[in-house]
């Protein structure tokens, strides 16, 4: 919730103050959620059966006992002795200008009459029976607060078995089908040994690297449980090992063929893979072979090799714990260590330990084979070289050198490096500061002699002496000019220079693609406008070369123009970010610049803030990088740093994820699975390859407690079994639970959807002003995410016109119409899920609802019903809803010195007018500045309904006053009676939402219907 930019929202004129805190642990369970939709015809009111009777007998005895000194009494003459008095309201916002409750005395004298008919019973069941006795088998929590006994161990309630059962019915296997698939399939294999297809097919496979290493293999993986393989791009071992496994399998009885899972760090490698390798078995995809990604599959029973995203075989792990039926996990990549892979590694070590029968195999592009053998007990390694051809490596002195940069270094420059101190001019310097070039060309100055220079200084803190110490085999122009730049800058200079020298050609090597790493959208902007006004590369308006940029956010069309090959005498330049590092493969590619530099995200635990940083990339990410030049053709690579850096300032490998990212998700995963289940969190993450510090998982338990999915033990409330159940984060689960408590589903899943996908805003550089002016014309709610919902309800009506009319409407309002499809079936997949768990109609499936839908629309509205959307055209309460997800991310505009800002693409980000001072967002970043993105203007009432897990009303100088939590948020009440009321009814919210999120399969009772009903007319009348 990781960078990738989505939809950036940002005050590019205001700064705020952030106040971002994590709510302390609620002494009542903080809950969300709602039962969702029943049958057509059913009232909110309707409840009839015993467990009814039951609930409402449970909640007045709780009412009883929780309220006692806690709740404010509702008569107007109650001493003030009951509030609490502050003079000096001691938190940091407390020069913060309070914001007042504005209630009429209409809705005071409603809200009050509501009140006192919910204590007085006006509600009850008259034939209910008498509960004096009702405290017997309920346990005391030191707090005055009873509990019943039912509730210490969520796994009881009959809800939670049949989520699970139903998760695990999805993996159930039929011994008989299978075995007959696999007779098949073993017969298909055979016959296909003599078809012409498959033969010639069969003549590649066997030129590859990964083939000379079969045998050994195979025999390896005859000894050990586990295999660890190692082998650079290109040797084929993502191809052909597991068809290594699978031809060995079918050519013995067809009770011993292999069931094999090949995972992938990213959809594109799945899907392309799969390909591939159905092809090379003269088969279509989807027999034999086939892929498994969010949202789409091919497969069949028949399927023997499912390539498949890591996220795919975690959640399937959640329901199928032990795997049934797989014989072989392939976890490919591992080198790149991410999140999910790590944790994966984690699992499948236990996981072995109870199938000594199945068989795990790592691969690793990168020789760190011995880190991951260590891991799994010493088990056996086998290194597979790679084939590519031969690939010049260059450094920053050789670029300097080819390019005779040295010669155009002006005064001006911008990158030069700031000379400041006597380290820089070298021992002995005595004068004050001077001009770099001074400095650099002067070679009458003294320096003392010296013989050694340490490894572990870097070249930018080397003097002119030392470079020539360190580097003494190159020429002293070039020394020059690398003690006079700033070394930590990317030099687009330099760039602009070898790309000239490069499509100049005079040089020995032959004629290419250019591909350019650098690290950001930023840096590929800046190079690209550079190259369009070069004018060596565009001489007297003939173009020399074609530049394309490559980025995560391009449509498919823009990706497809970057493999054309361009008319001869041009020379096509692709500046990318590190995606083409391993996802994307562009055959024609001869020569790379690597800047160094990539963008990296990072997390700090202490104030719940990524940052997405520019940082240098390690050994590894460099070779990957110079293997892109080799695929097809003797290559040449330029690093933009030295060669000593790549040496001996470079780490190894990068930073793995799990130490970079926020844990709560995870925590959740863990939670969920019956193999961690009893463990405490520190136990499990301990057992991870490389774990993350303590401070980052104390910080995500202590924010999964603050939004009531743990307890203090670490055991999953109700909500957190809701939440580890999507697959989502756990404030966009909990937007989706709110959506079908409050009964505004449908937009609730849209905006969910949308967040868990990449913005459908497409915004083209040379129409950048033209794309923000059509997307500030969907601004609704001083809310991007609002936003997100109109342009996508505006899509849905243009879809029902037909194709050519939506894609009309997605041209003229620079949308992409394969993002918006991919929220469509996203929030088709996010029905199926609630229904699961018993928070929308039962039974729902995606592609029913998708092969239901009509023309033009995504078939969730009608498939979840009218009951669920009653209030979808609220956009009141769609805001509340965002505010009870998002809570505790909340700013407060207040200053225009302070710190927070965010980015022009919010929609309001110009404006001076705000109804509300406080806004809620997704997630906070810091680049050069703290940035907040996907941001929702909030109000008063919905951060007093929804926000923190508690209430509390102070005095202070005469004045009444409610803070949440610790008081980090104040607002002033014109009278006490007000202040009263927002308590009491904050009160019921939390029982009701917390009684819903246990037995979401449950009917609202007449109690619970006019809550909500107060609460939804409170907030939009507001």
């Amino acid at each position: 919730m990781y960078g990738h930019p989505k939809h950036v929202c940002s005050f590019s004129y205001m700064f705020f103050f952030v106040s971002v805190f994590l709510s302390r642990p609620a002494q009542n369970e903080q809950s969300t959620g709602q039962g969702g939709d029943r049958d057509a015809g059913q009232d909110w009111g309707t409840t009839n059966t015993d467990h009814d009777r039951d609930r409402n007998r449970d909640k007045d005895r709780r009412t009883q006992e929780k309220r006692g000194d806690k709740a404010l009494p509702l008569s107007l003459n109650t001493s003030l002795r009951d509030v609490k008095s502050c003079n000096d309201i001691p938190l940091e916002s407390r020069n913060l200008p309070l914001q007042r409750i504005l209630m009429t005395k209409e809705k005071q004298e409603e809200l009050k009459e509501l009140l006192q008919d919910l204590q007085s019973g006006e509600f009850d069941d008259p034939n209910e029976e008498s509960d004096s006795d009702s405290s017997e088998g309920e346990e005391y929590d030191g707090e005055g607060l009873f509990w019943p006994e039912d509730k210490a161990d969520v796994c009881e309630n009959d809800s939670y078995i049949s989520v699970r059962k139903k998760m695990v019915s999805k993996h159930n296997h039929n011994l008989t089908n299978i075995l007959s698939e696999n007779s098949k399939l073993c017969q298909q294999f055979q016959r296909k040994q003599s078809s012409r297809h498959y033969m010639s097919m069969l003549v590649q496979r066997k030129n590859l690297p990964a083939w000379q290493e079969r045998e050994n293999i195979l025999d390896l993986l005859d000894q050990s449980q586990v295999l660890v393989v190692s082998g650079m791009t290109g040797c084929g071992k993502t191809t052909q090992i597991p068809q290594f496994i699978l031809d060995a399998s079918l050519r013995g009885p067809a009770g011993q063929v292999a069931n094999i899972v090949c995972t992938q760090p990213r959809r594109i490698s799945a899907i392309s893979v799969a390909q591939r390798v159905a092809q090379e078995r003269a088969e279509s995809l989807g027999n034999s072979v086939g892929y498994q990604i969010r949202l789409e599959s091919v497969k069949t029973s028949a399927t023997r090799l499912l390539y498949c995203t890591t996220g795919v075989l975690l959640r399937r792990l959640e329901g199928d714990a032990d795997l049934k039926g797989v014989t072989h996990v392939i976890v490919d990549e591992v080198h790149e260590r991410t999140e999910e892979s790590d944790f994966l590694l984690l699992v499948l070590k236990d996981l072995i330990v109870q199938r000594p029968d199945m068989k795990i195999i790592l691969m690793s592009a990168t020789l760190n084979a011995e880190l991951f053998s260590e891991y799994f007990s010493n088990c056996p390694t086998i290194h597979i070289p790679g084939q590519t051809f031969p690939v010049d490596q260059f450094f920053l002195e050789d670029a300097i050198a080819e390019t005779r940069y040295v010669y155009v270094i002006e005064g001006s420059s911008l990158y030069k490096r700031k000379h400041n101190s006597s380290r820089i001019y070298g021992p002995g310097y005595k004068g004050g500061p001077r001009n770099a070039m001074d400095y650099v060309f002067d070679d009458s100055e003294s320096f003392d002699k010296t013989n050694f220079v340490k490894d572990s200084i870097p070249d930018q803190d080397l003097c002119l002496q030392e470079l020539f110490i360190r580097y003494s085999d190159v020429s002293a122009p070039v020394l020059k000019t690398i003690a006079a730049m700033d070394l930590d800058k990317i030099n687009m200079d330099l760039v602009e220079r070898l790309l000239e020298w490069i499509v100049e050609g005079n040089h020995k090597y032959p004629p290419g693609a250019v591909l350019v790493f650098m690290p950001g959208m930023a840096e590929i902007r800046m190079l690209y406008e550079r190259l369009q006004a070069n004018t060596t590369l565009n001489h007297k308006g003939s173009s020399r070369c074609v530049v394309y940029p490559l980025h995560s956010s391009l449509s498919n069309e823009e990706q497809k123009a970057i493999f054309s090959r361009p008319p001869d005498g041009v020379t096509k330049i692709i500046i990318s970010t590190n995606i083409a590092e391993t996802s994307i493969t562009i055959d024609d590619v001869v020569y790379v610049i690597d800047s160094g530099k990539m963008k990296e995200k990072t997390y700090d635990a202490s104030k719940c803030m990524e940052s997405l940083e520019d940082s240098w990339v390690s050994r590894a990410n460099a070779m990957q990088r110079k293997g892109r030049a080799g695929r097809v053709a003797s290559g040449v690579c330029f690093h933009l740093f030295t060669s000593h850096c790549f040496k001996h300032q470079l780490a190894e490998q990068q930073l793995p994820e799990i130490q970079r990212v926020p844990l709560e998700q995870l925590c959740l995963r863990i939670k969920i699975l019956d193999l961690f289940a009893e463990k405490t969190l520190e136990s499990v993450f301990s057992q991870i390859i490389e774990p993350p510090d303590l401070e980052s998982l104390e910080a995500a338990s202590q924010q999964l407690q603050d939004l009531g999915a743990l307890t203090a033990d670490e055991k999953l409330t109700p909500l957190g079994y809701h939440l580890a159940s999507l697959p989502v984060d756990v404030r966009i689960g909990k937007l989706m639970l709110f959506g079908s408590m409050f009964r505004c589903l449908d937009p609730a899943l849209t905006i969910a959807a949308s967040l868990a996908s990449k913005s459908p805003f497409v915004s083209p550089w040379n129409k950048r002003e033209e794309a923000n002016m059509k997307k500030r014309a969907f601004a609704v709610g001083n809310s991007d995410h609002l936003t997100l919902l109109q342009a996508y309800k505006g899509w849905c009506s243009a879809a029902k016109k037909g194709t050519r009319a939506a894609y009309v409407y997605c041209r003229e309002n620079f949308l992409s119409s394969r993002v918006l499809q991919e929220i469509a079936s996203l929030k088709r997949q996010f029905a199926e899920l609630l229904s699961d768990i018993g928070f929308c109609r039962e039974g729902l499936r995606a592609r029913a609802i998708e092969r239901a839908s009509t023309h033009g629309t995504d078939g969730v509205l009608k498939a979840t019903g009218p009951e669920a959307n009653l209030n979808s055209e609220n956009i009141s309460l769609m805001s509340a809803m965002l505010c009870a997800a998002l809570y505790p991310n909340v700013i407060q505009r207040w200053r225009v010195e302070e710190a927070a800002q965010t980015n022009a693409s919010y929609v309001y980000y110009k404006t001076r007018l705000y109804e509300s001072p406080f806004l809620v967002y997704l997630e906070k970043v810091k680049t050069r500045r703290v940035f907040i993105r996907d941001c929702s203007m909030t109000s008063v009432f919905p951060l007093l309904l929804f926000g923190g897990s508690q209430i509390n009303v102070e005095l202070h100088n005469g004045e009444f006053v409610l803070s949440l939590d610790d008081g980090w948020i104040k607002f002033a009440a014109p009278s006490y009676q007000v202040a009263a009321l927002v308590k009491e009814l904050r009160w019921e919210l939390d029982e009701l939402l917390e009684d819903k999120i246990r037995n979401p399969n449950i009917d609202l009772c007449p109690r619970e219907s006019r809550i909500i009903q107060m609460i939804v007319h409170l907030i939009t009348t507001q």
